[in-house]
Formats: C-alpha cells, sequence, structure tokens
C-alpha cells in the first residue's frame, strides 16, 4: 500500500503530524476508504480475474493434498453424523474432549490447507509475493492445519480405543497421512512464528 514509502508507512502507523492550529488534514487511513471507492473494475477486467481464480480453484481442486482434505472431512462428518449424539451422552469425559476435538478442528483443517495451497499458488505465480520464506500466511495456515492434525490424530486414536469402532482407527491412520504430506508439501510450516502463541 505504501510501497516502500517510508513517510506514507508512518503516516499510515501514527499518522500525518497535524497543524498546531487550523483545520486538521486527514491521514492516509483516512484517506483509504476513499481511494478504496474510487477504484473501479471494467467487465474485462472482472472477467480477467474470475477466469484467473476459477482456474486457480480447478487446479488446486486436483492437488492430492486437497482431495485428500476433501476425502477426511466428507468421512469424518459421515462418522460424527452416526456416533456423536450417542457417545457424548454416554462416553467417559476423555472420549467426550477427544470428540470435541474432531468436531472443532475438522472444520479447520480444511480451511487452512486450502489457504495454505492458494497462498503459495499466488506467490509461485506472482500475484502476491511474498518477502519472506517462512513468515507469510501460507506457512502460517500451513502450521495452523498441521497443528490441528496433530490434535485429531491424537482424537481419533482415543476414540479408537474407547469405542472400539476400526472406522474411527482409519480416520485417525488418514490424517496421519494427510499431515506428513502436508510437512512435506510446506517443510518451514512448524518454523512460522504466529504472533501472540510462539514465543
Amino acid at each position: 500500500m505504501c510501497d516502500g514509502d517510508l513517510r506514507e508507512a508512518m503516516e499510515l502507523a501514527i499518522g500525518r503530524p497535524q497543524p498546531v492550529e487550523g483545520e486538521r488534514r486527514p491521514t492516509a487511513g483516512q484517506r483509504l476508504p476513499q481511494e478504496l471507492e474510487d477504484v473501479t473494475l471494467s467487465d474485462q477486467e472482472r472477467a480477467e480475474f474470475r477466469k484467473l481464480e476459477d482456474a486457480r480453484r480447478a487446479r488446486l481442486e486436483r492437488l492430492p493434498l486437497s482431495r485428500m482434505a476433501h476425502l477426511y472431512a466428507t468421512r469424518a462428518i459421515a462418522w460424527l453424523k452416526d456416533h456423536r449424539e450417542r457417545l457424548e451422552a454416554d462416553a467417559d469425559p476423555m472420549l467426550r474432549e477427544a470428540l470435541a476435538v474432531v468436531g472443532w478442528d475438522l472444520w479447520l483443517v480444511g480451511a487452512k490447507v486450502h489457504r495454505a495451497l492458494h497462498g503459495r499458488d499466488e506467490s509461485q505465480t506472482g500475484e502476491m509475493p511474498d518477502d519472506h520464506p517462512v513468515q507469510n500466511d501460507w506457512n502460517g495456515s500451513a502450521k495452523v492445519a498441521l497443528i490441528s492434525l496433530a490434535r485429531s490424530e491424537t482424537a481419533w486414536r482415543t476414540i479408537a480405543k474407547g469405542t472400539g469402532d476400526e472406522r474411527a482407527s482409519v480416520l485417525a491412520d488418514g490424517v496421519g497421512y494427510l499431515r506428513r504430506d502436508l510437512e512435506r508439501e510446506f517443510p518451514n510450516a512448524m518454523a512460522f512464528a504466529r504472533p501472540g502463541f510462539d514465543g
């Protein structure tokens, strides 16, 4: 937004120096909404953008990692639909906690895997270049997915042990495969430092 202009960056961050007397000038942050309203895309530009995004979506959906994440979500949702209510009513606290973990992380995994793949694709095509090899959005998204996958694998193993359900064991194995593939695709993800979370 500031294109390397330190003065503009400082103005955006803390505001423009204001006169002691007289009318205050709007800051860059105050001017930004108006500047964004003034940006209009032609029908041709919109069509080109849609075409690029449709091509990216199709390309990403063909990736094995995308397909694995989708398959895991589909099977985990089906398992939870069939078993969750009964188990939450009858299960011990550890099993209920494991169900809560897989139920929560299930939605996070797919979204974060998609965001990591999408961001990396934008970086590789030069549309959204990242100026840091580790501290970038796609590594951060992959890290959150990896953390959720590790938690989910442990939770599915707890569920499998507590219920004796073979499908829960298969889901635990599937989550493990997905986690290892994600680690291979994003080898720097765990080095990403999440502000406010990682020391």
